[in-house]
């Protein structure tokens, strides 16, 4: 009878509270995906082998050559020295297990800090297929986004108890996030902001100091990279083409826009209503200690159904054309102000208690830092896009979509913890947008995370096949050959456009030094010639345009930096690769693709053709590259 009881006492709980259902079905609809994406997933593209070789070194100096301080490449080391690193489907495994501790940490976070299920956070973050394809892949974005929510649930902890031990825990967790990624100083240092505001709020110096440990702690942590960091502008002068807003735009929706597009403007949203909360708890009066308890009232209390309503009605037609409907977002905001103006401008917002415990319970500590929080979600979610924006600006890089996945880690937990979901219609319009979005996503996940990485592993396997030991093969822009070099296993001589000495990383220096040589593919130029002489057929593996054959060579660009791409190393790419085609188009009898992977489900930046030359012959035409004075393209 007790246990039939008990049943029908929990069936009850959660008929009244079906979010938990829905939050269950979407982690369960989370590791489908991810299971999804490993059996598509194929071989590692190019920054995964230049990881997993890093790894293979087993030294410091070397695993810290990467664009990342040390914490992945060691944990792929250990991974392999205990056995489970022999082959790239154990290798992958890794990346899963990182991509499922992040649903994990966010319902670890959801619980210790509100004891409520992480719908917002399972629907916008875990069930995105950016973070579900990069964060699986062995690269650190996704270790680096769970150590950053981590540290995030960690300080909101600390501040409900700021005790040595729980500063040991935030401070060990911060250090692990920045060891992860550079970046993520940038949050580390935002968070620190956020909780110091709390400490300020409530008058607690000592908590104060105590966050001041942790992040000078961080801090001190990346001391030992210091000479990477100096010589980085440097170093990637190639990669640094500048601080471009509109590339960082269009990598914002396709890392935010999932499972639709118009979804970059729902986090926006969000973003506004946490710093929104943030600002109500510094306008709500500090309860002194032992002061009757008060129920703090919402500053959404009555607007938030009108707000849910308009935005259930108008999203679909808003999403249509944001920009020309920006005032969509004015209207909510006077919907807000019309109905909470009573409120807005009051010292505190006061609501009574009324249950069967005396009215006269004084306030914890506990309870109000918990208020608090809000403030600690806006503050740090603040400070760190700003200071991101920052940090995306002195790094001046083409910024790619992964770069954003720590970004919308901590903005997830800040929205659990700074938005006020308590409310009967805040639920209701979470658990509505929660549902919408569950099926969206499994159902737009399945072209994303059904792409490979790369095919250069299926193409390396054919000419493994097919390829003579006396054949010649290129592999054209030169950093897919460390790809290539994973996955050729055959005595075939082969280069890269330009020929590199080190195939195992990217060797931007070497590429830097063959930019400022003068004939730089002659070189090779001149071994396609010799195979196709004797008989033998060229290789080349890339994505190329075969010329009409009888035109001249075009010449060799100036040494860098060029007018308008600088450094880069892009217009010299396709300059080598105009130089060899044109080379084999006019030298060789027969020069076609003969393989292509036409199937869509291949990421298009290592979506490799295979092309073959063979047969010789002479040419009257100038083939070589001649010196001459052309103007910067």
């Amino acid at each position: 009878m007790a246990a039939s009881s008990n049943l029908r006492r929990l069936a009850k709980t959660v008929l009244r509270q079906p979010e938990w259902i829905l939050a269950l079905a979407a982690s369960l609809a989370v590791v489908w995906l991810h299971f999804f994406f490993l059996r598509h997933a194929g071989g590692f593209w190019r920054d995964e082998v230049n990881l997993i070789n890093l790894a293979g070194r087993h030294s410091l100096t070397e695993m810290s050559k990467d664009s990342f301080p040390v914490l992945m490449p060691l944990l792929v080391s250990g991974w392999t020295a205990i056995g489970l690193g022999q082959n790239d489907l154990s290798l992958r495994l890794l990346g899963i297990l990182i991509g499922l501790a992040l649903p994990a940490a966010l319902w670890l976070a959801a619980w210790k800090i509100r004891r409520a299920p992480p719908l917002l956070g399972l629907v916008l973050l875990a069930l995105n297929g950016t973070l579900i394809q990069f964060g699986d892949s062995l690269r650190a974005f996704g270790l680096g986004s769970l150590t950053i929510l981590l540290t995030t649930a960690a300080a909101c902890l600390f501040l409900r108890n700021p005790t040595w031990p729980r500063a040991g825990w935030l401070t060990a967790l911060a250090v692990l996030s920045v060891q992860a990624l550079y970046q993520n100083a940038v949050f580390i240092a935002a968070i620190c902001f956020g909780a110091w505001a709390v400490c300020a709020r409530q008058k607690n110096w000592r908590a104060a100091a105590k966050i001041f440990v942790v992040a000078a702690t961080s801090a001190a942590s990346l001391l030992p990279y210091w000479s990477h960091i100096v010589s980085m502008p440097d170093a990637a002068a190639s990669l640094r083409t500048g601080f471009d807003p509109g590339l960082v735009k269009i990598n914002l929706d396709n890392a935010m826009g999932f499972p639709l597009a118009q979804y970059l403007w729902v986090w926006g949203f969000l973003v506004v209503a946490v710093v929104v909360c943030a600002g109500a708890t510094l306008l709500r009066r500090q309860p002194e200690t032992g002061e009757a308890r008060t129920e703090p009232g919402l500053l959404i209390s009555r607007s938030t159904l009108a707000v849910a309503v308009a935005t259930v009605f108008g999203f679909l037609w808003f999403a249509a054309l944001p920009k020309s409907r920006w005032y969509f977002w004015l209207f909510l905001l006077l919907i807000v102000a019309g109905l909470d103006s009573n409120r807005l401008f009051k010292r505190y917002f006061r609501r009574a208690v009324t249950d069967t415990k005396p009215p006269t319970r004084g306030v914890s500590a506990n309870d109000a830092v918990t208020e608090d929080l809000p403030l600690f979600a806006g503050v740090t979610l603040l400070t760190a896009i700003a200071g991101f924006a920052g940090f995306l600006w002195f790094a001046a890089l083409n910024t790619e979509p992964w770069y954003f996945l720590p970004l919308m880690a901590l903005a997830a937990v800040c929205y659990e913890i700074g938005l006020p979901l308590s409310g009967r219609h805040a639920r209701a319009a979470v658990f509505g947008f929660a549902v919408t979005t569950l099926f969206g996503a499994v159902y737009f996940a399945r072209d994303d995370l059904g792409q490979r990485f790369t095919n250069l592993d299926l193409v390396a396997q054919r000419l493994t096949a097919e390829a003579g030991p006396d054949d010649f093969i290129i592999v054209t822009p030169w950093y897919c050959g460390i790809t290539f070099d994973r996955y050729f296993k055959s005595s075939t001589p082969w280069d890269t456009l330009p020929p590199l000495k080190d195939h195992s990383m990217h060797r931007y220096d070497l590429v830097r030094a063959q930019m400022e040589t003068h004939d730089a593919i002659g070189p090779v130029l001149a071994q396609m010639g010799a195979t196709l002489q004797s008989g033998h057929r060229v290789w080349v593996v890339g994505r190329i345009d075969i010329p009409a054959p009888g035109k001249p060579l075009p010449p060799d660009l100036p040494p860098p930096p060029l007018k308008y791409s600088r450094w880069s190393d892009q217009p010299y790419n396709r300059n080598w690769v105009a130089q060899a085609t044109g080379f084999l188009s006019n030298h060789s009898r027969q020069f076609q693709q003969v393989y292509y992977s036409t199937n869509a489900n291949v990421n298009f930046t290592e979506n490799m053709q295979l092309s073959m030359a063979e047969g010789w012959q002479s040419s009257t035409n100038l083939v070589f590259p001649v010196n001459a004075k052309t103007s910067a393209p």
